[in-house]
């Protein structure tokens, strides 16, 4: 039985407030915020209500089916993930528009991170909602050495503006955590976290000995009896704060919203300043929606894609594209998996996504980025789960090689092998660059696909990292279980940036765009940079800020035509 909740009668008669298409983080909290501040907000999701669906499953790591209805029922984006990935050699900064045959690399095709359903990514996230640092709004200070990026000096918002907006979405999303010695919020108190299993509270003593701040990582959990985090998987039981179930549940059951699932926006209509109808195809029918404003949130991939496919007359180069930068300045934090070696016979059970440290957020002057753990139990199926995803995004040769019986003997060799190991991830922040960016290809996957190059000087950071950790903790305390080309794409953004100027971004500082006076994205499409943590709570922030803005803007139009109709 669907749980969808739809519109009474005919969406398309009705001039919606808010068109909100996408129910992932942005999205979801976007639409929340204007839902309770009373507009008429409608929600557009390609995927399904999977809180409420009663045949919603909960994958398991390791077994990701390839079937496209049995990926959506488990949350899971249905198609694989197709583009270019290669080699960023120093000196190629002069090269940027360079033929897609000339990047030292191959073709990829995989299933990325991705949710599909209302929460979006935040289905599957382990609900790691962290702050940026006061820094991470001032990027190019942070990188001197680096003259080729597009980094700008500036975000054209600061920490100090964002922070009640932080605070609150921590709140809505029930952010529980200790403070972080190394970031000026540490005064701020968050709800206490689950206590830490034994093997845990080993690795905190190891990085309290060695001079490290560890601290409990801030996690969007209830940490109800029996909770695992459910990392990587749809929750079942209220526990994990996706954005579906702390935004979009409420903004339909109390504050009036409504919803439409299998939903598949096709383009954007609009003149040369406003964005006129919304085109989709509602379970195989074509329809027609028309809103005040129309929230895009679709994903760092998916949003530059429907702008691009939204063509016209007036807008030869896609919708918002006067810049030419929809698309481009694609950015993919890196992630190295990292096994670090707790005390023989600690117990891991419970709930272990649990600690991190930002002591190389910032680190022999290089900027790198944060530490954390995973929450994922060392054993043969998430072994197994990440040698797939390590061979889905290398060579074809490799991969053939890849027999699924060799596999879970590798798997549960690993698995035994770190049986006394916390599995920590890494993440390094990657810069903007204009050739690295997304493209509209109707022969592949999702109408889309991507080119990225892996710079230099990020692959010298991650090295940094690396070599940093392994000296504090000592080299036989840590193993990195990761590839060469560590890429995280569960962190995608960039490729719709905002900015002031608009000969060099595509939205203001309000996340309008510059061009389309009703037209705003309010997913990681908008990053300017990617900051050296989690983007998630960034987010959510953002937009509750910009859902305010969205509000004011909605009352004066009402205000100015208050007249004319009386």
């Amino acid at each position: 039985m669907s749980g969808s909740v739809e519109p009474p009668g005919d969406p398309a008669a009705v001039e919606w407030d808010a068109i909100v298409i996408g129910a992932g983080m942005g999205g979801s909290t976007a639409g929340f915020e204007l839902a309770r501040l009373g507009r008429r907000v409608l929600f557009l999701e390609k995927g399904r209500f999977v809180q409420r669906e009663s045949d919603t499953v909960r994958g398991e790591l390791g077994d990701q089916t390839e079937n496209p209805e049995e990926r959506v029922r488990r949350g899971y984006w249905p198609q694989p993930l197709a583009g270019l990935m290669g080699v960023r050699e120093a000196g190629d900064a002069q090269r940027r528009s360079h033929p897609i045959h000339a990047i030292k690399g191959g073709e990829v095709e995989f299933f990325g991170p991705l949710g599909c359903g209302t929460g979006g990514s935040t289905i599957l996230y382990g609900a790691t909602l962290e702050r940026f640092f006061p820094s991470d709004f001032e990027p190019r200070a942070n990188f001197p050495e680096v003259t080729d990026s597009t980094l700008p000096e500036r975000w054209p918002i600061g920490y100090d503006e964002l922070e009640p907006y932080y605070r609150r979405a921590e709140l809505i999303f029930r952010v529980r955590g200790t403070p972080d010695p190394m970031h000026p919020s540490a005064s701020e108190p968050l709800p206490e976290p689950a206590p830490l299993n034994e093997q845990d509270r080993d690795v905190f003593d190891l990085f309290v000995r060695k001079g490290f701040h560890p601290y409990r990582i801030h996690i969007g959990c209830r940490f109800v009896e029996g909770c695992d985090g459910c990392a990587g998987r749809v929750c079942l039981r209220d526990c994990k704060s996706d954005a579906g179930r702390v935004c979009v549940i409420p903004a339909v059951d109390e504050f009036g919203a409504r919803l439409l699932t299998e939903c598949e926006v096709l383009r954007l209509e609009a003149d040369r300043s406003r964005v006129t109808r919304v085109h989709v195809r509602l379970r195989g029918r074509e329809i027609a929606l028309s809103g005040r404003v129309v929230i895009v949130a679709a994903g760092a991939l998916m949003t530059p894609v429907l702008l691009l496919n939204s063509r016209s007359e007036h807008w030869p180069d896609g919708l918002a594209n006067g810049s030419g930068l929809v698309g481009k300045n694609l950015m993919v934090h890196t992630g190295d998996m990292i096994a670090v070696r707790s005390g023989k016979g600690r117990s891991g059970a419970g709930f272990n996504k649990s600690l991190s440290i930002n002591d190389l957020y910032v680190a022999g002057g290089r900027k790198l980025g944060n530490f954390q753990s995973v929450g994922v139990q060392v054993d043969t199926g998430s072994v197994l789960a990440h040698v797939q995803t390590t061979l889905a995004k290398g060579p074809r040769w490799l991969r053939r090689l890849a027999h699924p019986l060799l596999l879970r003997v590798i798997a549960r060799i690993g698995a035994w092998y770190f049986r006394n190991s916390v599995i920590f991830g890494s993440i390094v922040e990657d810069l903007p660059y204009l050739e690295n960016r997304v493209l509209s290809d109707p022969g592949s996957p999702n109408g889309m696909r991507f080119e990225y190059r892996y710079p230099a000087e990020l692959a010298e950071r991650n090295a940094v990292f690396r070599r940093e950790l392994a000296r504090v903790l000592g080299r036989t305390r840590v193993v990195t279980l990761t590839r060469p080309m560590n890429l995280n794409f569960g962190h995608l953004c960039g490729t719709a940036r905002f900015g002031d100027d608009p000969a060099s971004s595509v939205l203001d500082r309000n996340n309008r765009a510059h061009e389309v006076e009703n037209l705003y994205v309010v997913d990681g499409s908008f990053f300017p940079s990617s900051g050296g943590t989690n983007p998630s709570l960034t987010i959510a922030a953002n937009a509750l800020r910009v859902a305010e803005a969205i509000d004011a803007a909605l009352t004066r139009a009402a205000d100015s035509r208050a007249p004319e109709a009386s």
